[in-house]
């Protein structure tokens, strides 16, 4: 009799689980071309140094698909000066545009170890780091270090994510530490839900 609460137990599990997988979305990503202006504004800039004082992203472009909406980048992003070699920490908090303003989702990430973090498997920015030649992905990378991106696409499918209220244009501020800097950069995407 006393196994009779774990099954009962177990089997509520099951149709959690069965619901949670019914409710699961597909997301289409589509990175804007506005993140190629990667600098936060004065107000959620929290940094002590500007992104483009250590990233040169001017060797950068893309050019636009047939479908005028996915977008291929290419170009060399180039360290400009030394980065220590402590961990490097991310905040990234999430806004939405809705009537002519910027507001917060609750979603943000946060890793105590960025460079642990960006080769992960499991991460968000996976599909962007794998294109990247793995002889280059060097973290923390030295002055002069240089990334290369060949045709990468501003376009990508998330696959069977739990239904979380993400849809519309986002914009993603990206805090990046370590003990001597903090810098800020900014991503700009739109979501749909398939």
């Amino acid at each position: 009799m006393e196994q009779l609460p774990q099954v009962k137990w177990y089997i509520s599990l099951l149709v959690i689980l069965r619901i949670a997988i019914c409710i699961s979305v597909n997301y289409e990503i589509i990175g804007d071309e506005k993140t190629m202006a990667i600098e936060c504004n004065g107000m959620e800039n929290e940094g002590n140094i500007q992104v483009r004082q250590i990233l040169d992203i001017s060797d950068v472009h893309f050019v636009i698909a047939d479908d005028l909406e996915t977008l291929y980048y290419s170009g060399d992003i180039k360290v400009l000066l030394d980065i220590p070699h402590t961990p490097i920490t991310l905040q990234l908090d999430v806004f939405r545009w809705v009537r002519s303003e910027w507001l917060p989702i609750p979603l943000s990430i946060k890793r105590d170890n960025f460079c642990q973090a960006l080769l992960d498997p499991w991460e968000l920015w996976h599909p962007v780091v794998r294109e990247i030649p793995k002889s280059q992905l060097k973290c923390p990378p030295n002055k002069s270090h240089v990334y290369s991106l060949r045709n990468i696409s501003n376009h990508l499918f998330v696959n069977n994510m739990p239904s979380v209220d993400i849809v519309g244009d986002l914009k993603a501020v990206v805090h990046l530490s370590t003990d001597q800097y903090k810098t800020c950069m900014v991503v700009f995407v739109k979501v749909y839900a398939n």
